[in-house]
């Protein structure tokens, strides 16, 4: 019979591996949480409550209001920069004004769960989770899911501005004849909110679909909880790009030199 020695050398260098590969795993590992934690920090700032919105802008109107009190008292001020102050405090009332009123309209459907309404990426977003509007997989509303959207179509409709509905979803890969990937899967439920706002009486020339996938997640992907954050709709109040300084008279000015070229 032969035995099998193993000398303390190799023994050695077969502890010496392995403390390497679990070395390398908790590298790998702490890369990991730290891209995480990285990717959390920067969800929670892009997302804000609407609480926190309508007091920085409430902070900003009165902001502009003192530095239009102070110009106004100082010597040497042209009319035109109080102009310009006074018509930017105004355009900030104006958007004030639209996300009140438009919270008071969903203020029972927040009451009730059915929504959550905050500010994402600087936009006022409607939030609803797929758990009470699709099925797994599915891109057809469920009944509950009709009614939460016909509950909203009055709402929305009470403000004079365009919506964008986007549809989400979590990173677990979908793969059907009908949804080969998560992208299909998202804008098709996009789009079946749109027709059923529109089926309720929202305006078809106010609102559009969208479908970001896994690709714009609000929670972590490695949670259940999170995954379930990630699957959701939002209606997204769009800005009203005529309402930015300067924006009107840049376009038209880009306008013509296109026409100068073309002709």
């Amino acid at each position: 019979m032969t035995a099998l020695l193993i000398t303390p050398g190799c023994k050695r260098k077969e502890l010496e591996a392995q403390l390497a590969e679990v070395q390398k795993k908790l590298t790998d590992t702490e890369t990991e949480l730290s891209k995480e934690k990285q990717d959390n920090e920067r969800l929670r700032g892009e997302n804000q409550s609407y609480q926190e919105r309508i007091a920085e802008l409430e902070e900003e109107v009165r902001q502009l209001e003192k530095q239009i009190e102070d110009l106004a008292a100082k010597a040497g001020t042209t009319a035109k920069e109080l102009a310009e102050l006074r018509a930017e405090k105004a355009k900030r009332e104006k958007e004030l004004l639209v996300y009140k009123n438009l919270f008071d309209q969903l203020k029972a459907l927040v009451d009730a769960g059915t929504i959550q309404v905050g500010f994402r990426k600087g936009r006022m977003v409607v939030q609803l989770s797929n758990a009470i509007l699709f099925d797994s997989g599915k891109s057809k509303l469920r009944p509950e899911g009709e009614e939460a959207i016909a509950s909203l179509a009055p709402a929305l409709s009470s403000v004079d501005r365009e919506f964008l509905v986007s549809g989400h979803t979590d990173n677990i890969p979908i793969k059907t004849a009908r949804f080969p990937s998560n992208w299909e899967l998202s804008t098709a439920r996009a789009v079946s909110v749109v027709k059923s706002l529109i089926d309720a009486g929202y305006p078809s020339n106010k609102v559009g679909a969208a479908g970001y996938g896994e690709n714009d997640p609000v929670g972590d992907n490695s949670t259940e909880e999170g995954r379930e954050q990630n699957r959701r709709i939002e209606i997204i109040l769009m800005p009203n790009l005529g309402e930015i300084p300067g924006m009107k008279e840049m376009l038209q000015g880009q306008g013509k030199r296109i026409g100068g070229r073309t002709q």
